[in-house]
């Protein structure tokens, strides 16, 4: 069984006890060896893989936080300072698309109306030179409720689908600027720092 599987079975348990749903989805830990991969895997070393974590060998943490938001239309009922604060763990593993990097994070902010809001997710990341990448991500979206309940699509339940493209610059071995775009209404801009 792939450990690809394994993961997305994983990130399936999560998401479901996220959303409330009390569905145990079955465990596949056992069925994953522990240990190591070979050596070389078409000429590509891999490293050291344990499969009852999520952190594995050369995994990095990410934490970023937005300095502002730039909304399209000026309405006085947004906020432009969002606070969004952002874990995300970078991998080299479960990459898709040609990608460099494998995604998986949590932020909490406050929406453009100042609710609390939510955002689990995976992703990809392309470096496109030395100095600029770009990123999607995508899950689920908590947080517009009452009447901005509809300012997002798919909100019926609360709980809305999200995919999220940013594009980012280094500034640095480890800290990175990004500009998140979204949807039509807003970029968000957020600073990070790679541990």
């Amino acid at each position: 069984m792939s450990l690809m599987f394994h993961r997305s079975v994983r990130l399936g348990q999560a998401l479901a006890l996220s959303l409330g749903l009390g569905v145990a989805l079955p465990s596949l830990a056992q069925s994953v060896p522990t240990g190591t991969l070979p050596a070389t895997t078409a000429g590509i070393p891999q490293p050291k893989l344990d499969g009852d974590s999520w952190w594995r060998e050369g995994d990095r943490l990410f934490v970023g936080y937005s300095v502002y938001t730039l909304h399209r239309t000026n309405n006085p009922e947004h906020v432009n300072r969002n606070h969004l604060v952002t874990l995300e763990i970078h991998s080299d593993f479960d990459r898709v698309w040609g990608a460099d990097k494998t995604l998986f994070g949590v932020s909490t902010f406050r929406n453009s109306f100042g609710q609390q809001s939510a955002y689990i997710y995976w992703g990809q990341r392309w470096d496109l030179n030395d100095s600029l990448y770009a990123k999607v991500t995508a899950g689920p979206l908590w947080g517009y409720r009452g009447k901005y309940r509809d300012k997002i699509p798919f909100n019926k339940f609360g709980v809305a689908p999200a995919i999220i493209p940013s594009l980012g610059v280094k500034l640095g071995r480890d800290t990175s600027a990004e500009a998140i775009l979204l949807g039509f209404n807003a970029i968000m801009f957020a600073v990070g720092h790679r541990f």
